[in-house]
């Protein structure tokens, strides 16, 4: 199995708090996933399509927050016209 699907679904249950969490998300058994964490199976195309939703959706999420999180640029004063009179 190449290297991706591993490090994927190492880092999908990394985000779900475990192998065990991840199995039930993905709604396969944890030996089944055991299987394709070791490399020992492949892992079926739409597992690793779940796994790699559940990836870029978390690291989305964390992308828009850390730009939210920025502090706005401080608002300039308005320039100097002339004087009304």
């Amino acid at each position: 199995m190449p290297d991706v699907y591993i490090r994927t679904l190492l880092r999908a249950a990394e985000i779900a708090g475990g192998a065990q969490e991840l199995a039930f998300r993905l709604q396969v058994t944890p030996s089944h996933l055991s299987l394709w964490l070791g490399g020992l199976e492949p892992c079926p195309g739409y597992i690793f399509l779940k796994a790699v939703d559940l990836v870029l959706e978390t690291d989305i999420a964390a992308q828009k927050g850390s730009v939210a999180a920025e502090p706005e640029p401080a608002a300039r004063p308005p320039a100097a016209g002339p004087a009304a009179p």
